[in-house]
């Protein structure tokens, strides 16, 4: 008997006409909003994918045991010994601020610059000018801050990071998002795409234009197609994927809420949208889970096929692929 999703790969007209049903499907009334587009900006709150702490007011995303954050469910587990109530626990729990934002913070004075301290809300050029007025008239407080703010002219941003799947701004001239940037660092830099010593005081405090040098604009170019998006807390980020293999993740997610099944963690959906996009997966039907090395992914695109077989197969097709889908 052959099992059903792993049928052969089909033809491009196939494809093309699943894309069409799925698409279908995914603009009609009954599915969720939240699941549509590249990317998926999922509510704290969600009824299949909720990512905040159970504790009230708490601002950090749940950890993936007791829907509760890191912190809170450590404590929630020494209580727990102690012979106190989940209930309890939860009703006493002090809210903790967060730590991370789900989206990238824009600068206070310039709205075309990412926030490089999310304690000041300042780019990077804005927070050293605040570190310098500090120096000069040091001791001042809120109210010194909010006068010097006032006084701070906006500054023109770098444009969208040049990361093929990143909708975030550019951190710097060199045009990448500061988590990409500390990754094409790490990668050695391909390309060479370097940026002038000192630019800040030699090109940018005049309000002249950095210029960029790139060894190998073609390698440059390559590193920023084949990199992975940024994750951010309640966001799933499909936007690097084939049209069809996103369609059919959507829907996946989507005939997963309907059921009571497992739960499958945002990070989970994210990790494996990341290695169907490095292995350049093009649709999940005639894919054999088991190329994912980590169980749960495995088990997430079974589900995945099972509730996308019926909607690809008709009656008599199942029944040369040796079963009965009534």
């Amino acid at each position: 008997m052959t099992t059903p999703w792993l049928l052969p790969q089909q033809d491009a007209r196939t494809r093309r006409d699943r894309l069409e049903v799925l698409t279908a499907l995914i603009n009609g009334p009954e599915f969720d909003p939240a699941l549509r587009g590249g990317v998926l900006k999922i509510p704290p709150t969600h009824p299949v994918y909720p990512w905040s702490c159970t504790v009230v007011d708490c601002a950090r995303p749940r950890w993936r045991r007791y829907a509760m954050c890191s912190v809170h469910a450590e404590q929630w587990q020494e209580a727990e010994a102690r012979g106190i109530g989940r209930a309890q626990f939860l009703r006493t729990a002090q809210p903790l601020s967060a730590t991370e934002m789900p989206e990238a913070m824009m600068c206070r004075i310039c709205p075309q610059r990412p926030a490089f301290s999310l304690q000041l809300v300042l780019c990077f050029r804005h927070r050293n000018r605040w570190l310098s007025h500090l120096k000069r008239h040091p001791g001042g407080g809120e109210a010194e801050f909010e006068r010097w703010l006032a006084d701070q002219p906006s500054l023109p941003g770098y444009g969208e990071c040049l990361a093929d799947v990143c909708d975030e701004l550019a951190a710097s001239p060199v045009g990448l998002c500061g988590a990409h940037e500390r990754g094409y660092t790490r990668a050695g830099r391909p390309g060479g795409a370097r940026l002038p010593k000192n630019f800040f005081a030699t090109y940018e405090r005049r309000d002249r234009p950095v210029p960029v040098t790139c060894e190998d604009d073609v390698a440059f170019r390559a590193w920023c197609r084949a990199q992975l998006p940024v994750h951010r807390t309640g966001t799933v980020n499909l936007s690097g994927l084939r049209p069809l293999l996103r369609a059919e993740l959507q829907w996946g997610m989507y005939v997963h809420g309907l059921q009571t099944v497992a739960v499958w963690h945002l990070t989970w959906v994210q990790s494996l949208a990341d290695e169907c996009q490095r292995r350049d997966v093009a649709s999940l039907a005639g894919l054999d889970a088991s190329v994912f090395r980590r169980v749960y992914h495995q088990r997430m695109v079974q589900e995945m096929q099972q509730a996308l077989r019926k909607i690809y197969f008709t009656p008599s097709e199942t029944r040369d692929a040796g079963y009965i889908e009534t």
